[in-house]
């Protein structure tokens, strides 16, 4: 609905001025969805996790970086960790998401300590993580049922 240059946000409901909305082509049609909505939904789609399985993801780590345990503000903060190895294309198949890590995990830790060779991964750290990430144990957890 847009009106005087106001328009409502499919996803988060608030009204915002046009120039909110990114332009969806070169007609000048906009989005639907207010940019960070619109950048959250992009981000999203390319992992393929929903907004809940990171939060689930962000309280089991306790709210931080998965490997240096540096405090996350929320899951739009931190950086989605996928393996590389298991998705050859752009996107990610989402089971092989491992967990949300900080800037300086995600760029100058991980990517770096992977392309190491085996013999060479001496970090603890690192290894535990690789080893046993957060969002692995979510999905094998058992969810208790209600009548449990």
């Amino acid at each position: 609905m847009v009106e005087r240059g106001i328009v409502e946000c499919l996803q988060c409901r608030e009204r915002k001025s046009i120039s909110q909305f990114s332009p969806l082509n070169a007609s000048g049609a906009r989005r639907p969805y207010c940019k960070p909505c619109n950048a959250e939904r992009v981000r999203l789609g390319h992992y393929n996790v929903t907004k809940e399985f990171l939060g689930r993801v962000l309280l089991a780590q306790g709210n931080k970086c998965a490997i240096c345990g540096v405090p996350g503000l929320a899951d739009t903060t931190m950086h989605i960790d996928h393996d590389h190895a298991c998705c050859p294309g752009r996107r990610s198949c989402g089971t092989c998401v491992r967990g949300l890590l900080c800037s300086r995990c995600n760029f100058h830790g991980l990517s770096w300590y992977e392309a190491l060779p085996p013999e060479c991964r001496t970090f603890r750290l690192m290894n535990a993580y690789l080893s046993d990430p957060p969002a692995k144990r979510l999905r094998t957890e058992k969810v208790p049922t209600a009548a449990a």
